[in-house]
């Protein structure tokens, strides 16, 4: 078969043009199991300008014999089905032979599966040119918010620290949400994004700023381990920021969530229970859980009701009507409850009750604006 075929390109180098006897060439590869290898090195600017016609084994062969657009092509392939690792042994072979818009597609494939790792070796090899994919890179990163562009920011539906950020009116409770990473920016959006489809207690309740961007205006912690923490370095925040809005809602790449002060603070892993949760410390809702024992110390020598869901009897005093024992008093007091079941302030991962719900009305409906 091959001594045909090349006998038939032969006949045709005489008689017709390059174009003509590659077109067979290619045919052939495809239709009669003719060799890739020997008709690519035969016809290689026919075969580079149909190369994503080939099918994925051939082309993978042409990548394995070291042919730089093959191997990128071929890169993109196996990133499509999520085989990261022989991807990059692909991919990194080509750089230095494929055009800079191939090296601009690749980066983009690598940002859409968010390959941080593998940007990470375009960026130190020079590769990553100023533009979207560097500017995710740094956002990734936490750079700096002085140097993330604030027209891309913008076109993220996030904010720059220097935004004209404006509270909402209409709603009682306005809440500044701010992050120091990238992840955390997305996480804060799709959580608000699911509250603002179902709004607790009630429409109007709470209303929430874009994602705003402030990496380098606050110092956060890196434990894992410890409830997340951030330091509020910038005056530009504390000024103009903190005193439009009632809350803040800051989501660092660490840490348990925890809210003081009027400040929530959770990382980029949280989910919405965790969310809603502490969305309900706001309103100073306690956890039915044990509490820290520092917190213990202080609440649980308290009598009567310390919040909207726990009340506190001492010595000899009895409990609210229909109210259970809570576990968030392990010394002191004995902490009551107002449901006999778990509630969302006992597990996250459980809804909001229609009784915690009213609660949750009664208590903000004596909250003046």
């Amino acid at each position: 078969m091959l001594r045909a075929t090349i006998a038939l390109l032969f006949s045709l180098s005489i008689a017709g043009s390059s174009n003509s006897y590659g077109g067979i060439g290619f045919w052939q590869v495809l239709n009669a199991k003719a060799n890739p290898l020997q008709l690519y090195w035969q016809f290689p600017h026919y075969f580079l300008a149909r190369i994503n016609k080939l099918p994925k084994n051939i082309l993978g062969l042409l990548a394995r014999h070291q042919i730089p657009t093959a191997q990128y092509e071929y890169s993109l392939h196996l990133l499509k089905v999520k085989q990261i690792k022989a991807a990059k042994l692909f991919w990194r072979a080509s750089l230095p032979n494929i055009s800079n818009a191939q090296i601009a597609n690749l980066s983009q494939q690598l940002l859409a599966t968010e390959q941080w790792g593998d940007l990470n070796i375009l960026n130190a090899l020079g590769y990553l040119k100023p533009g979207f994919v560097l500017n995710h890179f740094n956002l990734h990163h936490g750079v700096i918010h002085t140097q993330i562009p604030k027209p891309f920011l913008h076109s993220l539906e996030f904010l720059s620290l220097d935004s004209n950020i404006l509270a909402n009116k209409k709603c009682q409770f306005n809440v500044l949400t701010m992050s120091d990473h990238r992840s955390g920016l997305y996480k804060l959006s799709a959580l608000i994004k699911t509250y603002n489809k179902k709004p607790e207690p009630r429409q109007g309740a709470f209303c929430f700023s874009k994602p705003v961007y402030v990496a380098g205006a606050l110092k956060c912690s890196n434990s894992m381990s410890k409830a997340a923490n951030c330091d509020w370095q910038s005056a530009l925040i504390n000024q103009q920021l903190l005193r439009k809005f009632d809350f803040v809602v800051m989501m660092s790449r660490y840490g348990s969530a925890n809210v003081s002060r009027g400040v929530m603070q959770l990382n980029s892993g949280a989910n919405y229970g965790i969310f809603l949760h502490e969305l309900m410390h706001f309103n100073g809702f306690e956890d039915e859980y044990i509490l820290p024992k520092s917190k213990q110390a202080w609440l649980c020598k308290r009598r009567g009701l310390v919040a909207p869901n726990l009340y506190i009897a001492q010595k000899g005093e009895k409990s609210p009507n229909g109210w259970h024992k809570s576990k968030s008093c392990q010394i002191g007091g004995v902490a009551y409850k107002p449901s006999k079941d778990w509630s969302i302030l006992e597990y996250q991962q459980i809804t909001l009750s229609d009784q915690y719900r009213a609660l949750w009305l009664a208590h903000i409906d004596k909250i003046k604006r």
